[in-house]
């Protein structure tokens, strides 16, 4: 068998393991980085690449305390009270020294409220921070070993664009601000498709994995890709290496692992996730709860004591050209806007709309509304898009056939469509045209939360998540539920230290990410409250095995 040594062995190359690297490679540690499938940058690289932490250099008008009141309201005693603690001490220093050191670039949303606006110490702006956009050709071929965007997230054959680039393109013909700033992201589009098979300009999760994988690169760590690890090498209480591809592998200080958790682990999806178990993820394949099991191997539990064992979003599905699928999660664009309703399977409404993604799922499931329909018409979807249908599209019928979205010329249409009780149906279509007129939501509260308005639109009064549906066709969209990343890891102390059944850390294991029991529990405080975490604990894991370094 063949022998290597590094310091630090990081097993799971998405931001909690590429933030763990870069914080090694400041500490002066050797690094190897292993990740099972042939991308780095997770789960994270397809999301909006948020990063909740309170407190930051970034936002220096938060209050710790405040941060403290919000988490200990929303998560309750779900999680330790040790762990919250860590994660908001930890995380400005985090943020602090990987932002300086250049691995980070990131900046405060100007106004993103915390999901719970209602609850103690939440605020509307300052603790979600965003990834800056990243220009992909500092990477050069190494752009390939990036994971891709989801093709539903692109524009013009891989044109990346984020909620700014997409008020500029919508208002092109009515400013001459948004025509300027089309024109440069669509010449700029054009350059780099001239030279490889998307765009170069980095945005969102691509951009906070982009700017950690140039940093990695630039400072000479070793990465593997599509290596598997089969085992870690624990001796005499202590994690001593791995084995990986039949190879030992020797780590001085340490090994962390961050493997993405087990949102594809058929196993524990079946004993922990909700009834009826969810059929769909929006998270990567290769997130099949490899790392867990390798650290329930090496001795560690796993935390089984939440609400939640995964946080939720929901999400319509389609099947591509290629025949693959695509699980697209209704977060942020269509759901909250006026004029678009959620019904049940009878065709009644049974959520607010304009709640947080989490929430949503959450309602779903209390409802039994397992699958779901977005409701609206035609004149919704030219104007705010649906799912994957973008705005200003207007022939549905390539959708229609493909079967993505159903239409009925009347209310009545639209119900026999989609199974509903047509009655049921216009009643919902009925009183949410009262409640618009009246600017206010008696059943459910939609539009009455500071998050929520920031999720309609401003132009839209009274309430700018309630408009009347308007004049057929009608469209029904079918949502399901899908986890967006697992909540229920391996329970760690504050040092990111794996502990086993006795409570006692495994010295030289660590978990960050997903891996890690989330410090959130099964609650979804912000936006950003994996990734936050995530590079939080990858950053402490790596600063307490640089403590092993023998001088």
């Amino acid at each position: 068998m063949d022998t290597n040594t590094h310091d630090l062995v990081v097993v799971g190359a998405g931001v909690a393991g590429m933030a763990a690297a870069a914080t090694a490679v400041l500490e002066g540690l050797s690094v190897l980085l292993i990740e099972a499938s042939p991308h780095v940058g997770g789960t994270s690289a397809l999301s909006a690449g948020s990063a909740w932490v309170p407190n930051s250099i970034l936002s220096r008008d938060d209050d710790p305390d405040a941060a403290r009141r919000y988490l200990d309201s929303v998560v309750g005693n779900q999680s330790r009270a040790e762990m919250r603690d860590a994660f908001l001490a930890r995380g400005p220093e985090m943020i602090e020294r990987l932002q300086g050191a250049g691995a980070l670039d990131l900046a405060p949303y100007p106004y993103h409220p915390d999901y719970l606006t209602d609850m103690p110490g939440a605020v509307t702006s300052g603790r979600a921070l965003g990834a800056r956009a990243f220009d992909g050709r500092r990477l050069g071929k190494s752009l390939a070993l990036l994971r891709p965007p989801l093709p539903e997230f692109t524009i013009f054959g891989g044109m990346m664009v984020d909620r700014v680039d997409i008020t500029h393109l919508l208002n092109a013909t009515k400013s001459a601000k948004s025509f300027a700033y089309a024109a440069k992201l669509l010449l700029r589009h054009g350059v780099d498709r001239l030279a490889g098979p998307r765009g170069r300009r980095l945005v969102m999760g691509n951009a906070l994995a982009g700017r950690l994988l140039a940093f990695l690169l630039e400072h000479g760590v070793t990465i593997r890709t599509e290596t598997t690890v089969e085992r870690i090498e624990v001796e005499d209480g202590r994690a001593t290496g791995v084995i990986a591809g039949g190879e030992r592998i020797i780590a001085r200080c340490g090994v962390v692992i961050s493997t993405g958790g087990f949102s594809h682990h058929p196993r524990l999806r079946d004993e922990l996730y909700p009834k009826p178990v969810a059929t769909h993820s929006a998270v990567p394949a290769s997130n099949a709860g490899g790392g867990v099991d390798l650290l329930l191997a090496a001795g560690g539990r796993l935390e089984i004591g939440y609400d939640n064992a995964a946080f939720w979003a929901p999400a319509s599905v389609r099947t591509r050209a290629d025949g693959s699928k695509a699980v697209f999660p209704h977060f942020v664009l269509d759901r909250a806007k006026p004029g678009v309703i959620a019904v049940n399977a009878e065709g009644r409404r049974f959520v607010d709309e304009s709640t947080s993604y989490h929430r949503f799922v959450g309602g779903m499931y209390n409802a039994g509304a397992i699958p779901c329909h977005l409701v609206c018409n035609a004149d919704f979807i030219r104007r705010y898009g649906l799912g994957v249908i973008r705005p200003l599209t207007r022939n549905l019928k390539p959708r229609v056939a493909e079967g993505y979205i159903a239409e009925g010329a009347t209310v009545a249409d639209l119900a026999k469509a989609i199974g509903a009780d047509p009655d049921a149906l216009a009643d919902s279509f009925a009183r949410n045209d009262r409640y618009a007129a009246e600017g206010r939501d008696p059943d459910f509260g939609r539009g009455t939360t500071a998050y929520a308005r920031n999720l309609g639109d401003p132009a839209h009064g009274p309430n700018p998540c309630l408009g009347p549906i308007g004049e057929g066709p009608y469209y029904a969209l079918k949502i399901h539920p899908a986890d967006i990343g697992t909540a229920m890891g391996v329970v760690t102390d504050t040092q990111a230290r794996v502990l086993n059944a006795a409570g006692a850390p495994i010295e030289g294991l660590y978990a960050a990410g997903n891996d890690m029991a989330s410090v959130m529990g099964g609650a979804y405080p912000g936006p950003g409250i994996t990734i936050g975490p995530a590079l939080t604990f990858g950053y402490v894991a790596a600063r307490h095995a640089a403590t092993r370094k023998e001088t």
